[in-house]
């Protein structure tokens, strides 16, 4: 996360920081996921890795704020669920096998750093897993509110393209979050591995037929 921020003070200071429930679009893109083993890099105080353990999933979760762990630790405690909490650096964390799911919200860092764990985590999954990364846009400091304010660790299209190389890329996008201040603009990343692509004789129903000779 941006290295000027105490976030250990931060969240000392707003234990219910990002609210209970977990982000709309993790929830939107794996609610129909089957459960397995995960990760959540930079988890915060928590929601997103408890709302997986809820679900069904065996979640580690990582953060580089031993305040946020404790918080989290404590929310699974009441969600009656297990999730393992680590304080930890994202940059050098690694699990001990491989992983179906790997989850990346909101974490922001400058971009070559970014890039770098977004494409060291897509090495961590097994075939046919995800890494799914939701964040604030660039785009957000012109069209949008909220957010960092640095545009060095926002990130933009050609950014997570470049780290999805080798990748079978599933969403790649701007999306719109409401928000009492007004609308943010966030960005999206969901790939997966090609160890389960569809046969060549199922096409996408959407994709454009060549017209008939």
């Amino acid at each position: 996360m941006a290295k000027d921020i105490d976030w250990d003070a931060r969240y000392a200071a707003d234990p219910a920081l990002w609210g209970e429930q977990p982000n709309q679009f993790v929830r939107a893109r794996v609610a129909d996921a089957e459960p397995g083993r995960a990760v959540d890099l930079a988890c915060g105080n928590g929601r997103n890795a408890v709302w997986l353990a809820r679900r069904g999933w065996h979640v580690e979760a990582i953060d580089i704020s031993s305040v946020a762990i404790e918080q989290a630790h404590q929310r699974s405690e009441r969600a009656g669920v297990h999730v393992d909490w680590e304080v930890g650096d994202v940059l050098a964390w690694s699990p001990a096998e491989p992983l179906d799911l790997v989850l990346v919200v909101y974490l922001h860092m400058e971009m070559p750093e970014l890039t770098g764990v977004l494409a060291r985590a897509a090495t961590w999954l097994r075939p046919g897993g995800r890494l799914l990364y939701v964040g604030h846009s660039r785009t957000n400091l012109t069209r949008g509110v909220g957010g960092p304010s640095n545009p060095d660790v926002l990130a933009e299209i050609a950014d997570l393209a470049g780290a999805a190389a080798g990748l079978r890329v599933l969403a790649l996008q701007h999306l719109l979050r409401e928000t009492e201040a007004g609308t943010a603009v966030d960005i999206l990343l969901d790939v997966t591995t090609w160890d389960t692509v569809e046969a060549a004789g199922n096409p996408d129903p959407g994709h454009l037929k060549p017209p008939a000779p």
